[in-house]
Parts: structure tokens; sequence; C-alpha cells
């Protein structure tokens, strides 16, 4: 994107819209579709499993595939078709988001009377380099009087990762201790840190990070596959994050869209397109007033599941609470040129070398975006 010139047309924009009351409508009325899945099925696991669906992911890659084997089982697998070698060369992420989907159904499974007994890996583990064509967890649907509904399931829906400015609100020491509890055990840490006392340095390492990603351009191709420039690719797709995801609306949205923030201009200068994520990035981290570490004992394939179901399990508390949340993973990935600054990022909060960071969000107040889209539960059955 040429910021000058989009700055530019913004401003030339404005004494249109000042001249055209029905322009001005038009431009700040969102005719966007909201691309979610059915919850309407007679079948009720794939009713659940449209509810799955809404779960956080890494870059709403949405890496889940299904097989029903029988009527009261469903078999999740990673969808070896949508995984970000680039940026998340071990899978370690894509691995996070079949715990939130896991998390995501089991949760679901409560508002209609059912338990949901998962049996992790059941034609055996792989290991945290490999990815294998066997099941990740088998899920079998138990009819249960004494199940009592879940209270987060009113939050599947509303969930997100709200990408844009924080608000410098301080979130409540009871709140933080919630969110904190969820992950007290099972081999899973949870630690805060408070950006007005660690004094930037959060903010430099995520900056420092996201610059590094930048520097290859098929990291920077991988993140341009995810995003969709206009409402033509949120149709055909269903999937990845756009504008609108990053607080632009309206005018501003409608201009850049047409004007400059394309896929042509984006895939054939990538090194541009990328310095556009370094500058979100930097103001994003200088406005948050906590971020979260979610820090695992090991780094399994287990560990990555499970912590999914933990991370799932946090954002939709922290959505019953009015905060915002926003994963910044870019210092956990596992390339070669980010390792040095990790380790270096681990010595500095305290992190033991054995142990891994599994996720790491902004955590704070902020208006919500538009969600991101999804695709249909056929998408994802097998036939």
């Amino acid at each position: 994107m040429n910021r000058r010139n989009f700055i530019k047309v913004l401003g030339a924009g404005g004494v249109v819209l000042a001249a055209s009351p029905i322009l001005v409508n038009q431009l700040n009325t969102s005719n966007s579709a909201i691309y979610r899945p059915t919850h309407t099925y007679d079948d009720i696991r794939k009713t659940l499993l449209s509810y799955a669906m809404l779960s956080a992911n890494p870059h709403n890659i949405q890496p889940w595939k299904v097989a029903l084997p029988n009527q009261n089982q469903i078999l999740l697998y990673v969808d070896s078709e949508r995984l970000l070698p680039q940026t998340d060369p071990i899978h370690r992420q894509i691995h996070i988001g079949q715990g939130t989907f896991i998390e995501g159904l089991v949760i679901a499974a409560t508002r209609f009377g059912i338990r949901a007994d998962v049996e992790y890996f059941p034609q055996g583990e792989y290991d945290n380099q490999s990815l294998e064509e066997k099941p990740v967890a088998a899920i079998t649907l138990i009819p249960d009087s004494e199940v009592q509904a879940d209270p987060l399931f009113g939050y599947l829906a509303i969930r997100q990762s709200t990408k844009t400015p924080y608000q410098s609100d301080i979130v409540a020491e009871e709140q933080l201790a919630r969110i904190q509890s969820i992950a007290g055990d099972d081999g899973f840490a949870m630690k805060f840190v408070d950006a007005k006392s660690d004094n930037g340095a959060m903010s430099q390492f995520l900056t420092q990070a996201m610059t590094i990603e930048e520097q290859q351009a098929a990291r920077s191709l991988e993140t341009i596959a995810m995003f969709r420039f206009n409402e033509k690719e949120f149709a055909q797709h269903r999937d990845g994050f756009g504008l609108a995801q990053n607080g632009v609306s309206g005018a501003k949205r409608w201009l850049a869209e047409k004007l400059f923030v394309t896929r042509e201009n984006a895939e054939s200068d990538p090194k541009r397109f990328g310095a556009e994520g370094i500058k979100a990035t930097q103001k994003a981290a200088e406005n948050a007033p906590h971020f979260g570490l979610l820090v695992s004992e090991d780094n399994s394939r287990l560990a990555q599941v499970k912590c999914g179901r933990i991370y799932q399990r946090i954002n939709l508390v922290t959505t019953s609470m009015g905060l915002a949340q926003h994963p910044m993973s870019q210092i956990l990935q596992e390339y070669s040129d980010m390792l040095p600054l990790q380790d270096e990022f681990k010595q500095h909060y305290a992190i033991e070398s054995n142990q891994t960071v599994q996720m790491l969000f902004r955590l704070g107040k902020s208006e919500l975006t538009p969600p991101s889209p999804r695709r249909e539960v056929s998408d994802i059955v097998q036939a």
C-alpha cells in the first residue's frame, strides 16, 4: 500500500463525502455478508461442528477435517492442505488450533445435554516435528441428563481476536486471577506482563519479531495468501482476515479496497505490504495494558492440543468479561532466524529453556470488529 497516496485519497474523499450525504451513508453502512456456518442440522454432530468451527485458529486458516464413523463419534484430523509451513514450520500453532476446536465442541455439547468425551491421539501420538495422517482426537458424544450447559456457550459466536489498538484501562486483579486459574494445572502456567512496569520491552520484542518475519518474501506471501482484499475474496474462501478485522471500516475500507489494497499490489511488492504489518504490530503492542504468556512444561503434540483448549477457554472467559484479546505469535515461531530473539525473549521473562511459550496475547479493552469468516460444516467433513 502506498501510505502517502492512501492518506491523500482519504482526504479527497472527505471533500466528496461532505458534498454527498447519500454517499456518506453508502460508504459507512456495512454491506458485508457475515460468512459464518449454519447451526441448524438434523444431525447433532454437524450442529456441534458448526459451533466448534467458530474457534480461534492461526491466520483463520481453519485447519480441520473430520470423519463421522458412527452416530455418536467424531474423529478430528489436521487438514494437511491448510498449513502455514513458512511461519509455522513444525505445525505447532496448527495443533493448538486443533485444541481450540475441541474445546469449542465440548462446550457446545453441554448446551444440548451431551457429554463429549475426548480421547487424544487414539491411533498414537506422533512427535512434534511430524504430521501424520492420524486423528488428533476421537470425540464420543454421550447424552447425559446431568450435564449442565456451560455458561461460556453463549460467547462462542462473539469471541474474536481483536487486532485494533486497546484502551489504557487496567484489567482488574480479580479478572487476571480468574484467567490465570484456567491454566493452573496439567503442566501449564499463565504469566501476565504489565505493560506499564515492563517499560516497553514487550513492544520492542514483538516489533522486532515482526520485522524478522517480514525479511523473507516467502513468509510475507504466506500471510498475504490468507489476507482477503475484498468482499469477493471473502465470499470465495470464507477464511482468512481483511481490513475490517483490522479496524478499517466505512469509507476508509471502501477506498482502500477499491484503489490501493489489492492482491496484485501486495504480491508484487510483499516488502511494502510487510512494512505496513510491522507498523500495525508496533501500534498494537504499544497500545495494550497487559500481555499474557501461556507456558507449557513440554512441547509435545499433546501439550499443544491441550494448550489450545486452555486458550479457547481463556478467550471465551475474557469475552464474557468484556475484554479484548489478540494473539501475537511471531516471536514464538520456530524458523531458524527467529530463534536467537526467541531465546533472548525467554531469558528476559524468566521462561526456562525447556519450557515453551505456546501462546502470547494482548489483553485489554477495545471495540469489537466485524467477525472473521468461517466455512460451512460440509467443507470439513470427509466424504
